[in-house]
């Protein structure tokens, strides 16, 4: 009998870890950084670990959002589905939310202004506010350097 809830309790610990497992995976993913748009802050072969989707967002946040189109931003586009090679991606600081002001504009609401640390990064003062919906998810820490060859990966910019 006791043998028997041995095996019970390992088996209930090892679904659980399980579970806990998915959980993490399904909310969280680890990307490599791509160009030079946030140096100094993060440089090309950083990794980051973000949580997925715009919960939590603040102003000064590390965000990767879905690549806007070059002739019409991020108009049209559809929300993204958290699949990672379902598009580009840039990784930006989040400098305005809804109602911030934003190059003399409020930011409309359901949006958020992105913008690179670096001094070349094309982002909203290019594209305009980003659409909420086009969050891929939130820097939460840094990783450290990739252990990729360069042009490897699905690249945020």
């Amino acid at each position: 009998m006791r043998g028997v809830r041995w095996l019970s309790g390992a088996l209930l610990c090892a679904g659980a870890a399980g579970l806990a497992a998915w959980r993490v995976r399904s909310g969280y993913v680890a990307v490599t950084v791509r160009g030079g748009s946030m140096v100094p802050t993060l440089h090309d072969g950083d990794r980051v670990l973000i949580r997925r989707g715009p919960r939590g967002l603040r102003r000064d946040d590390i965000v990767v959002v879905a690549c806007p189109a070059q002739d019409s931003a991020w108009r049209g586009k559809p929300p993204v589905t958290g699949e990672l090679t379902a598009t580009e991606w840039y990784i930006k600081r989040a400098v305005a939310l809804a109602g911030d002001p934003f190059e003399g504009r409020p930011v409309p609401a359901g949006h958020l202004a992105v913008v690179g640390d670096g001094v070349f990064s094309v982002d909203s003062r290019e594209h305009g506010p980003c659409p909420v919906d086009q969050v891929l998810g939130v820097v939460v820490r840094t990783l450290g350097r990739a252990h990729v060859p360069v042009g490897r990966g699905a690249p945020p910019h």
